[in-house]
């Protein structure tokens, strides 16, 4: 089995990270036979990468809570398990895929392959106190991919509709001189009332790791 990594945040919530490195075959038989649903799904999946990225995704979810890794989604598009009680986040990115579990509140977890194109596009998600911390060191792509893993966390554990990147939720100061450490953001609702999140994060040479806590 290829766990990349796991980490328990708290008593009740873990994140875990598997790197693919099997194919469809050998997936399937790490996990209990599919149901007709399941079935269906996986034979929709037309691209390579993402059947074995769903695969991998589902093989984590029932090593890590023992029920049939069945879900579905909210109105909010948040996924939610149909087997069990545990909340879940889940993503994947070339090669890897990522879960946050909790037994408690609705986690939220991002993973993105590294790439300098995010510079190309970050104004879009950029808010205008983001671009003074911004470094103009090497760690500026560290940031930016940082600050998107962040961004698409934050979201996911709220399940806001409509909730802009770019002027909603704003990432406090930080500087990623460690490949792990800790970000805090502040989500900014209507009426300005702001909420503040703490995440972790973890960096890889094959991708940026986010985290709600």
């Amino acid at each position: 089995m290829s766990f990349f990594f796991e980490k328990k945040i708290r008593p009740d919530s873990l994140i875990a990270v598997w790197q693919i490195t099997e194919k469809v075959e050998e997936f399937l038989k790490l996990l209990p036979p599919l149901q007709k649903e399941e079935q269906s799904f996986l034979a929709r999946i037309t691209f390579p990468a993402r059947k074995l990225e769903w695969l991998a995704s589902r093989v984590l979810i029932y090593q890590y809570t023992g029920f049939y890794p069945a879900s579905g989604y909210k109105d909010t598009g948040q996924p939610f398990l149909t087997a069990c009680n545990d909340k879940i986040s889940i993503s994947h990115t070339k090669g890897y895929a990522a879960i946050a579990l909790s037994k408690k509140k609705m986690p939220g977890i991002d993973i993105e392959y590294p790439s300098t194109r995010i510079e190309k596009v970050m104004d879009r998600f950029l808010h205008p106190e983001e671009h003074k911390f911004l470094s103009k060191s090497n760690l500026r792509n560290r940031q930016l991919g940082l600050i998107w893993c962040l961004k698409e966390a934050v979201f996911k554990q709220t399940g806001i509709p409509g909730l802009s990147f770019k002027d909603q939720i704003v990432t406090q100061p930080f500087m990623p001189l460690s490949d792990k450490g800790e970000i805090a953001a502040k989500i900014i609702l209507p009426g300005r009332t702001q909420k503040t999140i703490k995440l972790e994060y973890h960096i890889h040479q094959d991708f940026y790791l986010a985290w709600t806590i």
